[in-house]
């Protein structure tokens, strides 16, 4: 995993150029935007980059994503951004009180004195403040319009449709304080004239039990498609996805003891897909989603996915219309690149189940055995860890019995008896060799094929037999 600093919540102001046409645009990153601090947590008041997230789901996520079923409630993305600011600020208190003891208690060499210095610095855990589901992060892309100084070179270029803009500042932010919206006459937000361009954003989750990220979404507005931009955007959600991973990861596995520098506190990222029978957009635009989603470095992952349910109301509520990829930005040509010394510091922070078995395969193995593995128990963790962030995480190592009587009082059925998770635990513990196979991750370009509907079948029977 690396190690590399936290990054600024706006970047230096970056241009891009296409076919004469100049974009410039900074990142905004929601969790980064959101105070950590004591009452930052308090419901009757939002930080100020709520309205940007608001902003950017009414404009882009509701056209782009129309289907309800498969796209996420703003309210749950609002709660997920308060848990994750209460728990920034614990562990920022935590850090503090660790830091005092560790000077206090070098200053004293009798055991009883060091004991009872650590007793009284040791912080009250707020348990409100711990949560199981998964991290997440939006990254938005913002036109740069250059409005923020004089001390900011402009070069207007009359061939393209932006202007560009060079900016002399490096701006930093340390969780809040960047982004505000321009105040009104009598002091409260200007409603009608806050708003910026937003060019797109991508959201992302980082899922804690499991140790994956997930490419939840990734859109562009019509007019800023087609030029190259969605590489940067992507390059900047990987980012944030690792920082999530090393800031709530880190602090998870350390607090149940797993945490060790072996352990990959991101094994991979995965991305989902409609599949062209979703009927969201027409087959010609889902193979040219596919296509720009492969272009990005993902790659099928043949597994039988379907999305969880997103709420507790339908256990067998899932979205299946769908597919599962992950990130691995290798193809049949440069293969062998993925298994050479410059590729392993990307392998290692993006795909670390390409194990360094795999790695280590010279190019005769690779002509005698070309297919790429993934251990099935991945993905197979992954959806166990999607199911549990809707339905409990407290439920899993309860019985079937017992979980059938706590259903009918609190109304949470059990996840274990959905139709796609006994498929998918099918698939993993049983005809992949009780866990210990590895599912293909197909290179090859789009189109990409459902496998669930012949698995499925093959399932059925097996049920049946039996």
């Amino acid at each position: 995993m690396s190690s590399r600093p936290l990054v600024s919540s706006r970047s230096s102001t970056s241009s891009f150029s296409s076919g004469g046409r100049s974009v410039d645009y900074e990142f905004v990153s929601i969790e980064e935007e959101c105070p950590s601090t004591e009452d930052s947590c308090d419901e009757k008041t939002s930080p100020p980059c709520f309205s940007l997230l608001q902003q950017f789901y009414d404009e882009l996520m509701i056209p782009t994503f129309p289907l309800e079923e498969e796209r996420d409630d703003i309210n749950d993305w609002f709660e997920c951004f308060r848990l994750q600011m209460k728990q920034r600020h614990q562990l920022h208190e935590q850090k503090l009180h660790d830091d005092i003891k560790q000077v206090l208690t070098d200053g004293f060499k009798e055991e009883g004195i060091a004991a009872a210095v650590q007793n009284l610095s040791n912080p009250c855990v707020d348990e409100d403040c711990e949560f199981d589901g998964p991290a997440m992060d939006v990254v938005l892309m913002i036109l740069d319009e250059g409005t923020d100084g004089d001390d900011d070179e402009i070069n207007n270029d009359p061939r393209g449709k932006f202007p560009r803009r060079r900016s002399s500042r490096i701006r930093m932010s340390l969780y809040g304080g960047l982004y505000a919206p321009k105040a009104g006459t009598n002091g409260d937000a200007d409603k009608s004239n806050d708003k910026c361009t937003i060019i797109g954003g991508a959201a992302v989750e980082y899922y804690k039990q499991s140790r994956v990220g997930l490419l939840s979404y990734i859109v562009l507005k019509d007019e800023f498609r087609g030029c190259g931009l969605a590489r940067y955007l992507h390059e900047e959600a990987l980012s944030r996805l690792e920082n999530l991973a090393n800031v709530y990861g880190a602090s998870f596995q350390k607090e149940r003891n797993t945490l060790s520098e072996s352990t990959p506190l991101l094994q991979a990222v995965f991305a989902e897909t409609n599949t062209a029978k979703a009927g969201d957009v027409t087959p010609e635009q889902s193979l040219l989603r596919h296509n720009s989603l492969y272009n990005l470095g993902y790659r099928l992952v043949s597994f039988p996915y379907a999305q969880p349910p997103l709420t507790t109301e339908d256990v067998d509520g899932s979205f299946d219309d769908i597919l599962l990829l992950t990130y691995f930005p290798f193809d049949d040509n440069t293969i062998r690149a993925a298994t050479r010394r410059e590729a392993a510091d990307s392998i290692t922070r993006f795909s670390n189940w390409f194990s360094l078995q795999q790695m280590n395969k010279n190019d005769e193995a690779l002509d005698a055995e070309p297919l790429v593995l993934m251990d099935v128990n991945i993905p197979f963790l992954y959806i166990e860890d999607f199911y549990q962030s809707v339905f409990g995480y407290d439920r899993d190592e309860t019985s079937s019995e017992t979980l059938a009587q706590v259903g009918k009082e609190d109304g949470i059925p059990d996840y274990r008896t959905a139709k796609y998770y006994k498929l998918a635990h099918w698939f993993t513990h049983h005809r992949l060799g009780n866990g210990s196979g590895g599912v293909v991750v197909d290179i090859g370009r789009p189109p990409w094929n459902d496998c669930k509907e012949i698995l499925q079948i093959e399932f059925e029977e097996m049920q049946i037999s039996t």
